[in-house]
C-alpha cells in the first residue's frame, strides 16, 4: 500500500512544485516585461494543478481503493490464519500437558503391570522346577528300585550256583558207591511208580 501512495505523492507534490515554480517564473517574467497579471498567471497555474490532480484522482482511486481492500485482506486472512495456528498450537500444548501429567500414572502403571508378569513367571518357573525335581526323584527312585532287584536277582542267582556247588562237593565227598546205587534204584522205583500212578 505504501508502495502504491508514495509514488502519487511524489507526483503529486512534483507537480505542485512545478506549478509553482512555472507561476514564479511567469509573474518574474510579467514584471520584467511590463505584461499580464501575475495573479492570472498564478489562478492559471492553481487551475491547472486541480485539474491534474481532479484527473491523478479521478483514475487513480479504484486502483489505491482495490489495492487497500487487497491489502486489508492479506492482513486480515493473515491474522486469522495466525489465530488459527495459536489456537491449534495451544490445543496441541494442552495435550502434551496433559499427557505430560499421566506420563507419571502410566509409568507407574507398567511398572506395577512388570512386577506382576515377572512374580507370576518367577512362580511359574519354581514349580516347573518343583515338577521337574519331583519327576527327577521319581525316576531316581525306580531306577534304584531296578538295580535293587536286580542286584538281589544276581545275589540269589550266585547263592543257588554257590549252594549246588557246595552241594555237589559235599555230596561227592560223602556219599559212597554203595549210597549212589541205593539213591538211583530208589529214584527209578519212584519213577516207575509215577509212571504207573499217572496212567
Amino acid at each position: 500500500m505504501v508502495q502504491l501512495i508514495l509514488p502519487l505523492l511524489g507526483v503529486t507534490l512534483s507537480s505542485l512544485l512545478l506549478s509553482l515554480s512555472c507561476s514564479g517564473l511567469a509573474w518574474a517574467a510579467s514584471d520584467a516585461h511590463g505584461g499580464g497579471s501575475a495573479l492570472l498567471t498564478l489562478g492559471f497555474f492553481g487551475i491547472n494543478f486541480l485539474i491534474f490532480a481532479f484527473v491523478i484522482r479521478r483514475f487513480t482511486r479504484d486502483l489505491i481503493r482495490r489495492k487497500l481492500k487487497e491489502r486489508h485482506e492479506t492482513v486480515v486472512r493473515a491474522l486469522e490464519e495466525a489465530k488459527k495456528a495459536k489456537e491449534e498450537a495451544d490445543t496441541l500444548r494442552q495435550e502434551y500437558d496433559t499427557k505430560l501429567a499421566n506420563l507419571a500414572a502410566e509409568e507407574e502403571q507398567l511398572r506395577s503391570q512388570a512386577v506382576e508378569a515377572a512374580e507370576r513367571e518367577r512362580l511359574r518357573l519354581l514349580e516347573e522346577a518343583q515338577q521337574m525335581a519331583e519327576r527327577a526323584k521319581t525316576e531316581v527312585q525306580l531306577i534304584a528300585q531296578r538295580e535293587v532287584e536286580e542286584a538281589r536277582r544276581l545275589l540269589r542267582r550266585e547263592v543257588a550256583t554257590q549252594a549246588v556247588r557246595i552241594a555237589t562237593a559235599l555230596i561227592q565227598k560223602n556219599v559212597t558207591r554203595d549210597d549212589n546205587r541205593r539213591l538211583v534204584a530208589q529214584l527209578v522205583q519212584e519213577v516207575g511208580s509215577a509212571e504207573n500212578t499217572g496212567s
